[in-house]
């Protein structure tokens, strides 16, 4: 059983509210970890941080992306809109700073794009992904 594996075990896909802090706090840790790069982990914390839908978790879940090349193609765009896409453009565009700004530029192909999946979906897929249902 590896890290990912562990997560899941003890949060479920879609962990009670009551662990978002420690989501946080284990994605910022790992995030900042020069010394794993185990992606999984990595974006099986995004996956759970996603699905609480908060916009504020747009810039963890973008530093977990951007932490190295591996990362960025590993963790899906889709993580980054868990509380929805124009909720998150809204967020951003309001903080206006140097980071908000990258990650608009990054969602700007999502505002034409009605592929991108929505939050519901991303679930679904990751249930299915893990084997959860």
């Amino acid at each position: 059983m590896d890290r990912g594996d562990i997560l899941l075990e003890r949060y479920g896909l879609e962990p009670d509210l009551k662990y978002k802090q420690e989501i946080r706090s284990l994605l910022i840790e790992e995030t900042n970890n020069d010394n794993h790069e185990e992606h999984e982990y990595l974006k099986t914390l995004c996956i759970l941080l996603f699905t609480f839908g908060y916009t504020e978790d747009t810039l963890l879940i973008w530093n977990a992306k951007k932490k190295d090349f591996d990362a960025g193609c590993y963790i899906d765009g889709e993580l980054l809109i868990g509380a929805g896409l124009y909720e998150t453009i809204n967020y951003l565009q309001e903080l206006n700073t140097k980071k908000a700004k990258e990650i608009l530029e990054y969602l700007e192909p999502y505002k034409t794009d009605d592929d991108y999946m929505t939050r519901a979906e991303v679930i679904d897929f990751y249930n299915k992904y893990y084997k959860l249902t």
